[in-house]
């Protein structure tokens, strides 16, 4: 694991399992363009204080392990459009698994002025383990890592399957990773997701929470941003009419069920539909 500080800029396809076989066989056949492949098993502790200082500024600390080495994490808020992540990240490496936020705040010179304290109230509060299998291709100028990631998210509540795809720009342009996405397989269950694993690992078995921040974000203006939170809203909850009715007046759709609009929001035709929207924002 490496030491390092900077925006990560990835792009994220959430995966209905079926589809990881046809995948797997696409990433293996692109030799031509083959630099590096891994496959590796990582754990994830996310770290927060009881007041939940780190997800109330949109930020996610982590303590990850691979191969018995440590390594502690900050992602800042950044910027998240549809499934495209934009966020800078301060990497450090720890001789244990107990986190050292005052460390790394005091390396980078992070703008945090209670850092000791911070530090002190951390406890861990859910986990991301999974195996990650990297194909590092060349792309035009650009070295691309796709990532394919199978495991599971767990908190005190219970559990969560994660299968995605990532794309992150290791060396050169944006235009060369949409250049890859449009060359990948595409069927019905994949998907877009402004949802990071932190995010999904602060949700998970907290319906009620969900359902609050997009109450609070549907009192926006229809956007581009307003379609994808509902977007991600259908996939993963129960019935709501009125989230219903605002993904309707932002997509002109007319889905007359809760049924229809999660087969419309994991269906590949929306998926075309995304990448063509991001790669013009």
């Amino acid at each position: 694991m490496e030491n390092k500080n900077q925006a990560e800029i990835e792009l994220k396809i959430m995966l209905d399992p079926q589809n990881v076989p046809t995948l797997e066989t696409w990433l293996n056949n692109q030799e031509a363009q083959l630099l590096a492949r891994e496959t590796v098993e990582l754990g994830n502790s996310y770290y927060d204080t009881p007041e939940q200082f780190f997800a109330s500024q949109q930020m996610g600390l982590r303590v990850r392990s691979q191969n018995h080495q440590f390594e502690i994490t900050l992602k800042t808020k950044g910027e998240i459009i549809g499934g495209l992540h934009i966020r800078p990240e301060y990497n450090l490496p720890l001789s244990s698994p107990k986190p050292d936020f005052a460390v790394l705040v005091e390396k980078f010179q992070l703008p945090f002025e209670n850092a000791a304290e911070i530090n002190h109230c951390l406890q861990a509060t859910f986990s991301t383990d999974f195996t990650r299998q990297t194909w590092l291709l060349k792309v035009g100028m650009s070295e691309i890592e796709v990532a394919l990631d199978h495991g599971v998210i767990k908190n005190t509540y219970g559990e969560e399957a994660i299968c995605e795809l990532e794309f992150e720009i290791k060396k050169g342009e944006l235009a060369d990773l949409f250049v890859l996405v449009e060359q990948i397989p595409k069927t019905d269950g994949m998907w877009l997701s402004g949802l990071s694993k932190a995010q999904r690992g602060y949700l998970l078995g907290q319906a009620a929470k969900f359902e609050q921040e997009i109450t609070k974000v549907m009192q926006r203006e229809n956007s581009y941003q307003l379609e994808q939170k509902l977007a991600d809203f259908i996939r993963v909850s129960n019935e709501n009419k009125a989230v219903l009715a605002r993904f309707n007046q932002c997509t002109n759709q007319q889905l007359d069920t809760w049924e229809n609009a999660k087969a419309f929001v994991k269906s590949r035709d929306y998926l075309i539909a995304n990448l063509a929207t991001l790669k013009e924002l």
